[in-house]
């Protein structure tokens, strides 16, 4: 099932939905984490209008999604002049998987402008091979995006800890909007993968999404590039940040996670 089909499949009305996932985005033993976060996103936004863009998606993944039928309860806790706020909780069988708060805000004149400077890529994306989606070497949900790794370890290389850069897309030819960048953003591994020497389980806790550019009129065929770094490993734990760079190299997003990993 296509990105664009999953959303346009969310059915129900006044902040109770749900929607019929697929084996095709599955992750391991659970659904893709950048789907289950773009579905709370467009939840929300049924309650939330488009004029104010999304700031900030802040998601706690609480228990593994498998890819059968979820239902989704999406509340707005508080509407103000300039920022709503919204929430959302996603369960299957009665059991929570995740929780989100949206924060949705129309933009204001300030003095204080600053973004993150443009990082060049060291390969221009033609000049990279994609990667092959190989059944039953990967994650199922991974058939879905074009990947081409530009700099940076692959996982489970066993090397050194380094930081990466990936150039990404749907492999949906729908349009672009703002649940599915969400989705996009996910869809590289941690870059703590690549000490590993073999396979091992990862799991994604909590997740900080937050927009600065909401530019989405992109084609779906354009190339976007994030930009991972891991911050600190210890413990069983990983925190990583990374950048999301639009089609046209400028900053658009910053996303910061926490990952288990059981290695």
């Amino acid at each position: 099932m296509a990105f664009s089909d999953v959303m346009g499949s969310l059915s129900g009305a006044a902040g109770s939905y749900r929607v019929t996932l697929t084996d095709d985005w599955a992750q391991g033993r659970a659904t893709f984490g950048g789907l289950l976060a773009a579905i709370g996103n467009e939840s929300m936004r049924k309650l939330v209008p488009f004029d104010k863009p999304l700031r900030s998606l802040q998601t706690v993944f609480v228990g593994p999604a498998t890819p059968t039928t979820l239902d989704i309860a999406a509340k707005v806790l508080r509407v103000g002049k300039a920022v709503t706020l919204a929430q959302c909780e996603i369960r299957q069988d009665d059991q929570v998987v995740a929780t989100q708060v949206g924060v949705y805000g129309s933009p204001r004149p300030s003095v204080v402008v600053h973004k993150p400077a443009a990082v060049p890529s060291p390969r221009a994306v033609e000049e990279i091979n994609e990667m092959r989606f190989q059944p039953n070497q990967g994650p199922a949900f991974i058939q879905h995006f074009a990947l081409r790794w530009a700099q940076g370890e692959k996982p489970f290389s066993r090397a050194p800890q380094s930081p990466t850069k990936a150039f990404i897309r749907h492999r949906d030819p729908a349009a672009l909007g703002e649940s599915s960048i969400v989705a996009l953003v996910d869809c590289i591994p941690t870059p703590a993968l690549s000490m590993f020497s073999a396979p091992a389980p990862s799991s994604s806790l909590t997740w900080m999404l937050e927009f600065f550019e909401h530019d989405f009129s992109f084609p779906a065929s354009a190339w976007w590039r994030i930009d991972s770094d891991v911050d600190a490993a210890a413990d069983g734990y990983v925190n990583q940040t990374s950048i999301l760079n639009d089609p046209n190299g400028r900053p658009a997003a910053v996303s910061k996670q926490l990952f288990a990993i059981f290695n």
